[in-house]
């Protein structure tokens, strides 16, 4: 990092992670900018599909000191979070520091170590550049959304949308509809088709675990699966802590038990072979592919036969429907895609886009990259709790500017990443988002985050509760209230 004198910071996107950044920022002492591209606040709670939400309770999704209104339902709906973060926003005063219907065209890097953001307002056309002394970029992982091509497609007669396009029931009603995809936006929109469709159709490679929202419907499953207690029956984290690697090594039929009953669990709670959607991969694993808590209806409109599921891929499309590998044909009306987003690199630096693996881009500590000084990325890491890892992201940045410590040497941080690697392709999913990947490994890296900042990551009253108690946001609300000028 160039050795100048940090005040102005641009901030690249205005959903969870960018007001978060830019309210802690603001707090220490810095001059931040918010550059968003769309007119809100929120990020992909501004643009959802219909019935759009949250999958997790709403205290496992909340800011640590800024928690989520008693009148919220336990899982808040996408306007509710919506409007959560639009009233966070304004309670800190962020939306005077954001320029909206702002969309960055290119990042330079100057001699002395500066950054001119180029950019171009939406609605006017007109392009200007500013230069800021650090940017943020806090864009998160997925941008644009992602529609895959087969043969045929253009012959099609009905309609191929993304599920991010599916606004309103008026486009499946009395229609013969096929939904691709087993991810949550797949099941939530083939639900909601179903109830709407006069035929629904559920094409997908492979399945996913289901993880309940409670255990056979009495224990809250974060009161057992989020705590450190459990996390330690996980594949071993890239630094296993002295009891977890002794697990592994001493009980590993102890560790395999755990999970098998785990599944055993799951299987009684959903009908997972009458549905054809027990997961290809054990549950220990398949738990790194997606966060993955979905609504137990669909699985009784599976069974009941109006989600008609169809275990294997589209070969090509016909004028009135498509031919999927098995042989098997479906007439239908409309094609919604739930295959998730690809990433937009156009407007970041060369050194970032040379980067790129087949697994994403490999940061240290997921927040820096050692060819980019005076350039942070806020929001890369995916966790169960994306809200608080990006703002403890933001404090350890906070920290790092004020000089609290140092990062290590370019050649010690590419050891570091190069280390990550081998640690996620050991027993990771090969997916396209894997180099962000740390879902229940989220404590182990917090844990990291705060000593590095120099902050005690243990924020329970005893060693007891540090391993049986689970962890949330509102555990680290002193952290944040600690933040201040350099």
């Amino acid at each position: 990092m160039k050795k100048i004198t940090i005040k102005t910071i641009g901030i690249i996107g205005a959903g969870v992670s960018g007001i978060g950044a830019a309210r802690l920022l603001t707090q220490a002492g810095f001059d931040c900018e918010v550059l968003e591209k769309g007119e809100q606040v929120g990020g992909v709670w501004a643009a959802g599909y219909h019935t759009y939400g949250l999958q997790t309770p709403k205290s496992l999704y909340e800011i640590p000191d800024y928690p989520m209104p008693d009148s919220y339902p336990r899982v808040p709906s996408g306007e509710e979070l919506q409007a959560y973060f639009e009233n966070y926003a304004r309670d800190f005063n962020i939306f005077d520091k954001i320029r909206f219907n702002t969309a960055i065209s290119g990042l330079e890097q100057q001699a002395d170590g500066r950054w001119i953001v180029r950019f171009t307002d939406t609605k006017t056309g007109v392009s200007d550049q500013k230069t800021f002394d650090f940017v943020v970029v806090a864009t998160g992982i997925y941008f644009d959304p992602f529609i895959p091509e087969f043969p045929g497609q253009e012959k099609f007669n009905g309609k191929i949308i993304h599920s991010s396009e599916y606004r309103s029931p008026a486009l499946v009603t009395g229609r013969k509809a096929v939904v691709v995809g087993f991810g949550k936006s797949a099941l939530d929109v083939a639900g909601d088709v179903a109830k709407f469709a006069k035929q629904v159709s559920l094409v997908y490679r492979k399945s996913h675990w289901p993880i309940p929202m409670d255990i056979l419907d009495l224990i809250d499953v974060r009161r057992i699966y989020l705590t450190r207690l459990v996390s330690a029956f996980l594949p071993l984290y890239q630094r296993p802590g002295k009891l977890a690697k002794q697990l592994h090594e001493r009980l590993p039929w102890l560790v395999s038990g755990f999970w098998r009953m785990t599944e055993s669990i799951i299987k009684f709670q959903y009908p997972l072979k009458a549905c054809n959607a027990i997961a290809d991969e054990p549950i220990e694993i398949d738990i790194f592919n997606l966060d993955f808590l979905p609504r137990k209806e669909v699985y009784q409109l599976m069974r009941q036969g109006k989600i008609q599921n169809r275990r294997t891929t589209i070969k090509e499309f016909k004028e009135d429907g498509i031919v999927l590998e098995n042989g098997e044909q479906i007439d239908c009306d409309i094609v919604i895609f739930g295959t998730g987003y690809k990433s937009n690199y156009a407007f970041l630096p060369e050194a970032f886009k040379n980067t790129r693996e087949a697994d994403g881009v490999y940061l240290y500590r997921h927040i820096i990259h050692p060819d980019l000084s005076n350039m942070a990325f806020i929001g890369r890491a995916a966790t169960f709790s994306n809200s608080l890892t990006s703002h403890l992201a933001s404090v350890w940045l906070i920290k790092l500017l004020q000089g609290k410590f140092q990062l290590p040497e370019r050649d010690q941080m590419l050891e570091e990443i190069e280390a990550i690697k081998h640690w996620k392709r050991s027993f990771m999913p090969a997916i396209s988002s894997r180099a962000t990947v740390i879902k229940l490994h989220m404590w182990h890296y917090h844990d990291e985050l705060l000593q590095d900042a120099g902050i005690n990551p243990f924020r329970k009253k005893n060693r007891f509760l540090e391993w049986f108690s689970h962890y949330r946001p509102a555990d680290y609300r002193d952290v944040l209230a600690d933040i201040n000028e350099a």
